[in-house]
């Protein structure tokens, strides 16, 4: 209520006073810009650790979330995952790690097996991917990406 009464004030004072006619519209189109800038930012996809998910699935099930790890893909096999550390990668501790169901709108993906990765799909613990030996999976995975200044990347 006090920002419209001191938009009032200074509508009418630019009535007074012509000079003022521009600054109030360019005053208006700034607020206006503001207002559709803040109602229009896009939702920030949560970011979760592996270790959360393995540990608490029921608290994201269901959800779309963005989580890193260690990549591994062949789409070959159609195999892929992200591991918590690159050891659990090399051993194939499935244990410490969530399958992926990547969309198809990603293309090949092969290029990032073994970088640290993050990927945004919906998470899903009744999914226990390849031979059912994942904890849980992430279905329609949308995003796939480099960690940027991690060693191995």
């Amino acid at each position: 209520m006090a920002v419209t009464n001191y938009l009032k004030r200074l509508a009418d004072a630019a009535m007074m006073k012509p000079v003022f006619v521009p600054l109030m519209a360019k005053l208006r189109i700034v607020l206006l810009l503001l207002a559709v800038g803040i109602t229009n930012s896009p939702a920030e996809v949560p970011e979760v650790s592996l270790v959360s998910l393995i540990a608490t699935p029921e608290r994201f099930d269901g959800k779309y979330i963005n989580v890193q790890g260690v990549a591994y893909f062949d789409s070959k096999h159609y195999i892929n995952a992200i591991f918590l550390t690159r050891e659990d990668k090399i051993r194939g501790n499935a244990a410490n790690a969530v399958f992926l169901y990547l969309s198809p709108s990603l293309g090949n993906v092969d290029r990032l097996n073994g970088k640290f990765v993050t990927v945004q799909g919906t998470f899903s613990p009744a999914n226990k991917g390849h031979l059912n030996v994942f904890p849980a999976c992430l279905v329609d995975v949308d995003r796939v990406a480099a960690v940027q200044g991690r060693v191995g990347n």
